[in-house]
């Protein structure tokens, strides 16, 4: 079957012993919900446990600014992940990464939600976020390959917003949790979600079309090379800036107490859901804009809104409105910067992506740890700081573009 097969020719067929006949597409109908799940279980494992600082720090007897070690932790792992399993995926095939991440990254879950002191929890957390990071390349990878082409790109927008919208769904279901139940049952409830996510996604993935002349070597090779690349550097420095101060600024209102109460809470949280819903009707009339202005753009609309920020106050309504403008810009970089590094990275493309990825873990694994030590002086502080680092990336960002015209 070629990929110019009609989307009414295709037809699913699960997964069965070896040999059974099935098609070599996967429909979006069905890829989508298991992979959008997966996409909101996975990343989600990053925020779940801002809202569950202060029990953590209860059971652990830890500061609660130690507890922004959890979130770094994890994205350090996070963030090796990508360069470690994205080349693996070529390798060994989409479907059996994916998998086993999967089952990985609940048994790791599992053992983090027991975790006797944070001491205990901290290399856990590094593990969970390494076997979490596995599951990303792989699903882009499959989906951008292996999904009915007539429906391809919706497909990969739906999974890519799920990937964002994480970042506010994990902090909101667990403070649901936690609001009836220990936070210990967070990552245990997660880690069955895991189980059902594996056995999901080994039912509708179509069997692996593994490459034996795909090298390892040359795959991790070419990173150092994507890295030469003059006009991505500043961009990845970029896309490091803003995701860091994504992640401190939710950090922050933790940490700071800015707002107290869970209504409040919950709505700044909830805010940004609106944000998460239109940012795929949005990549039209950004299409009308080259990648590297996204990046300048949703850059300088996030420092913008961090500026505003460092006056709401307490003000509940500001705060979520400002939150939602972050949330807005930072979502407008992160496609932006995938797809640079991918038409810049030619033949390296698949290392490429990885870099970039890395580059924005990199800055969460940064972020809480900014928003710890400033903290101590006030949410406003911790504001005006954020606002700097993401003018910095504006700035960086018309660096790499206007090396890009160079080129």
């Amino acid at each position: 079957m070629t990929a110019s097969t009609t989307a009414s020719s295709v037809r699913y067929v699960p997964a069965g012993p070896a040999g059974r006949p099935r098609t070599e597409y996967t429909p979006a109908r069905v890829a989508v919900p298991v992979f959008a799940f997966a996409a909101l279980l996975a990343t989600g494992q990053m925020y779940t446990p801002i809202p569950m600082f202060a029990q953590m720090e209860a059971s652990w007897d830890a500061g609660i600014g130690a507890m922004t070690w959890i979130i770094s932790a994890f994205a350090f792992g996070y963030a090796g992940g990508f360069v470690l399993f994205g080349p693996m995926a070529d390798r060994f095939g989409q479907r059996r990464v994916l998998v086993t991440g999967l089952i990985a990254a609940g048994v790791v879950t599992l053992l983090t939600g027991l975790a006797p002191t944070l001491a205990v929890a901290i290399p856990l957390r590094v593990l969970q976020g390494l076997a979490v990071g596995a599951i990303p390349p792989a699903m882009t990878a499959y989906a951008t390959t292996r999904i009915d082409p007539a429906r391809r790109a919706v497909a990969v927008t739906a999974i890519v917003t799920a990937f964002l919208s994480a970042t506010v769904i994990g902090q909101l279901a667990a403070q649901a949790v936690v609001g009836f139940a220990d936070w210990r049952w967070v990552f245990g409830g997660s880690a069955v979600l895991f189980g059902v996510a594996a056995l999901a996604a080994l039912r509708i993935m179509a069997p692996d079309r593994v490459r034996p002349d795909a090298s390892l070597g040359r795959s991790y090779a070419a990173i150092p090379r994507v890295l030469r690349i003059g006009r991505l550097v500043p961009m990845f420095a970029a896309a490091a800036l803003a995701m860091g101060s994504m992640v401190a600024a939710y950090t922050g209102i933790e940490l700071t107490g800015v707002v107290t109460g869970n209504a409040g809470l919950l709505a700044l949280r909830a805010s940004a859901l609106p944000v998460m819903i239109a940012l795929p009707f949005l990549a039209v009339p950004l299409a009308r804009l080259d990648r590297t202005t996204h990046l300048l753009a949703g850059t300088g609309v996030a420092g913008i809104s961090m500026v505003g920020a460092a006056f709401a106050g307490g003000e509940v309504v500001a705060l979520a409105f400002l939150l939602a403008v972050l949330v807005l810009g930072i979502g407008i970089v992160g496609p932006a910067m995938n797809q640079t590094a991918a038409e810049a990275g030619g033949e390296h493309r698949a290392a490429a992506t990885s870099v970039a990825m890395f580059s924005f873990y990199v800055g969460a694994t940064v972020g809480p740890l900014a928003a710890r030590a400033v903290a101590p002086h006030g949410f406003s502080a911790l504001a005006w700081t954020l606002a700097a680092a993401l003018f910095v990336a504006a700035g960086l960002a018309l660096w790499g573009k206007r090396k890009a015209a160079r080129d």
